[in-house]
């Protein structure tokens, strides 16, 4: 737990989450910076990882972004395992990385990163699909990204925009559009106050870590239509590009799962239909959009 930090143990209801799951059981794949391992908060909860393409610094972390996302997975999920994938390279080395970390466990795979360039990101994200994986990742950074950016702009990704502590979106931090899932903390929730989606998709990891532990015969899709209907709904009524479906929130989550298979398409495992199954978990939540609050 981030001791004396300024995370919002409170605003996320964390301490009655944790009596309902505390992600044991659930590996949580970072492919980000790396993550270091002797953090007082990490102690015992890091895996040996891997780094892609292999330069010989292991999933050392040299920058801390990480390290801080891994954190904030195991604050909110403290019984979770993290496995790093430190990525140094381009777009073939972060599919190789996604396919790592789910050929090594990971039952949830967080991309707190970014690029302009969508679709580099596809061959990773079908098979995390194909393999019943959740994928979250940063919508993108307000004053840096112009949109959402991939990989969250890609097909079965909770994408996930910043709100503050209050609750509120805020548009000097987080951006907006359409393929916004979710919305959670991501203002100063680091040790040292860091903000940004990329925090913010941490803590959607730890919770759907959380869901994962309670509920393990969840599919994905099912994962995905819990997270979303029973998040916390700001904004316009329903779907919007700011909040997404609303703010995620762990206790409805564990305790209001959806088993409400008909309003999420399957997650077909042909090859013909590897695209299908990349879509269907948010393809059934998007048509709620269309529904109004609930």
């Amino acid at each position: 737990m981030l001791i004396g930090s300024p995370f919002p143990i409170e605003q996320l209801g964390l301490e009655h989450a944790h009596e309902l799951s505390r992600g044991s059981g659930v590996v949580v794949g970072i492919v980000d910076t790396g993550v270091n391992a002797d953090r007082p908060a990490l102690a015992g909860a890091v895996l040996p990882g891997a780094e892609f393409p292999e330069l010989g610094t292991g999933t050392r972390d040299e920058r801390g972004h990480g390290t801080d996302v891994a954190e904030l997975v195991v604050t909110v999920a403290p019984e979770a395992k993290i496995l790093p994938v430190k990525l140094n390279g381009n777009s073939v080395e972060a599919n190789a990385a996604i396919r790592w970390a789910v050929d090594h466990g990971a039952r949830v795979v967080n991309l707190s990163l970014g690029s302009s360039a969508t679709g580099q990101y596809d061959e990773g994200l079908r098979y995390a699909a194909e393999h019943d994986v959740v994928v979250v990742a940063a919508a993108g950074n307000a004053g840096t990204d112009e949109g959402v950016t991939a990989p969250a702009n890609g097909s079965g990704v909770l994408a996930v925009s910043a709100v503050d502590r209050t609750g509120e979106f805020r548009p000097d931090i987080s951006v907006e559009g359409p393929e916004v899932a979710l919305a959670a903390p991501g203002v100063e929730v680091t040790p040292s106050s860091g903000s940004g989606t990329s925090f913010a998709a941490a803590v959607v990891s730890g919770v759907a870590a959380l869901v994962r532990a309670k509920h393990p015969n969840l599919t994905v899709s099912e994962v995905v239509e819990t997270l979303t209907s029973t998040a916390d709904d700001k904004g316009p009524a329903g779907r919007d590009p700011q909040y997404g479906f609303g703010v995620v929130n762990p206790v409805k989550a564990l305790t209001e799962t959806s088993t409400k298979r008909a309003s999420v398409l399957p997650w077909l495992m042909s090859a013909g239909l590897i695209l299908a199954a990349a879509t269907a978990a948010l393809l059934g939540v998007r048509r709620r959009s269309m529904r109004g609050k609930r």
